[in-house]
């Protein structure tokens, strides 16, 4: 919806889903402050796949990081076009499998994209078919706030987009709506059944470290696929996935989206400028990096020598995030997307960059599950999983690491304090996410300290949880060395089979 500067003010509180953008009152239009030559950008790496992408996607994805295309941080896959759903068809499935569910939506004011403040929430929601018509209802009442540059409407959308990111005082405010992070298991998926590509499955490949999952909820929002419906101008801002967990986002039907991307090597400059740009606002909401509400255009990123690299993305084309890429972008009209978390070995190393992160920024993002946790299920389960002999390898390695300063901070603890006391878990497969750490919000699978005079538990890494002159410590622990000892062994076992290709 469009709204001159007067009505801005007015509440958004009577918003209902037959709302018409009115006709833009100028006559005479302005030039934008953008044209397209401020948007040429290199273009994402794109590929061509058949239909033996699906029978095993982990080694497609092993490829792309063989081949280099890490460091581009996205590829775009181009599938086979019979593969797709024809759009009616899909919307139509799709709304008998809702069945007139409402769905809740971000609000998003284009004006306000820059200001990093927190989207409203449209709670009453619209079914599919609501959602729809308010959809196309916006795209077609919509009149473009500038001088018209060019006749690819896409990129005539990036150049008004932009503008009015970044000149917001200039136009009349644009506000959309936004149906994003709908759990697949809660809504529904857009796929069909027995529809060759399903992301549901996709985690239970050959390679996935996410194939240990065996219940939907075990790590909700993260190994399950979410739906995404979209309109004009609908976005999303600059975040990195979650411990930076590889993605892929296949796009359905409807309208194309535009993609940005920062490769990893420009990562830390992005974050750096982000923590200069938004400085002030970060002391009122230092998570703010975290709450995905900033849009910063590609153009102002470039200025700074952030490397920026755009696409398109039509339906039938899936794309692929790797490790530490920054990405944003916005919808050119209703569509639907649909996107999961993946994570094959060499996303291992991912874990500790991101992890580490968190914690040089004051741990305001938390992590979403411990590795210990998922490997430890990796080694209990490893009849049962299915990996190539180089990836056992990475998982032993890791393994041997992550056990290794284990033990050495359980040494330490034992060597500063007297007389320690060492106590073992009652129930070894307790749930990852009962004991959390005091200091750091981080969750502690395989120890922690807890002190008897306080009451205060920590990561073993920390070595102390309190200030009690004469604390009682003891050291509570889920495996000991030998039984940790014989964990590596089996994952070494598995590395060095001759059986294992």
């Amino acid at each position: 919806m469009k709204r001159s500067q007067k009505q801005r003010k007015q509440s958004r509180n009577s918003k209902n889903s037959d709302d018409i953008t009115e006709p833009h009152s100028k006559l005479l239009l302005e030039r934008f402050p953008y044209s397209i030559k401020d948007l040429q950008f290199r273009e994402v790496p794109t590929l061509h796949v058949n239909q033996d992408f699906f029978l095993d996607p982990f080694k497609t994805i092993d490829d792309l990081y063989a081949k280099g295309y890490e460091k581009f941080g996205i590829v775009k896959l181009l599938l086979p076009s019979e593969l797709i759903v024809p759009e009616k068809k899909f919307f139509s499935d799709l709304e008998m499998k809702l069945k007139g569910k409402k769905v809740e939506t971000r609000v998003q004011t284009l004006n306000q994209l820059q200001a990093g403040e927190i989207f409203g929430s449209n709670i009453v929601g619209f079914t599919l078919q609501e959602y729809m018509s308010y959809a196309n209802k916006f795209e077609c009442s919509y009149k473009l706030q500038g001088a018209r540059e060019v006749s690819n409407q896409i990129r005539q959308n990036e150049i008004e987009f932009w503008s009015i990111v970044d000149f917001p005082d200039r136009y009349d405010e644009v506000e959309v709506e936004y149906a994003a992070d709908l759990l697949a298991t809660k809504y529904a998926t857009g796929f069909q059944d027995g529809q060759l590509g399903n992301l549901s499955t996709i985690n239970k490949n050959c390679n996935s470290i996410f194939q240990v999952l065996q219940e939907k909820n075990e790590m909700s929002g993260i190994s399950v696929p979410w739906l995404y419906l979209g309109m004009k101008y609908a976005n999303f801002c600059w975040h990195k996935e979650d411990l930076n967990l590889n993605s892929l986002n296949y796009m359905h039907a409807g309208a194309p989206k535009t993609w940005y991307a920062i490769p990893p090597s420009h990562s830390e400059k992005f974050l750096q400028y982000f923590n200069k740009k938004y400085e002030k606002e970060r002391i009122h909401n230092p998570r703010l990096l975290y709450d995905i509400v900033c849009q910063i255009s590609p153009i102002e990123l470039a200025e700074q020598q952030i490397s920026i690299i755009r696409t398109e993305q039509h339906p039938g084309e899936l794309i692929i995030t790797l490790g530490a890429t920054y990405h944003a972008g916005f919808s050119h009209g209703f569509n639907c997307s649909e996107a999961v978390n993946v994570a094959p070995t060499q996303w291992l190393d991912e874990y500790d960059r991101a992890s580490t992160e968190y914690r040089m920024d004051g741990n305001y993002k938390k992590v979403s599950f411990p590795l210990e946790w998922l490997l430890t299920k990796v080694v209990l389960m490893a009849d049962q999983v299915k990996f190539t002999k180089q990836s056992w390898i990475k998982l032993s390695d890791k393994f041997k690491m992550m056990i290794q300063s284990e033990i050495d901070n359980r040494n330490s603890i034992i060597a500063l304090y007297e007389q320690v006391k060492i106590v073992e878990f009652a129930n070894k497969l307790e749930k990852y996410d009962r004991n959390v750490c005091k200091i750091c919000s981080n969750y502690m699978f395989f120890s922690y300290i807890f002190c008897g005079k306080c009451l205060k538990k920590g990561c073993i890494a920390h070595q102390s949880v309190c200030a009690c002159s004469n604390p009682k410590i003891s050291l509570y622990i889920r495996y000991n060395s030998e039984e940790l000892q014989t964990m590596l062994t089996t994952l070494e076992s598995k590395a060095n089979s001759k059986t294992v290709q």
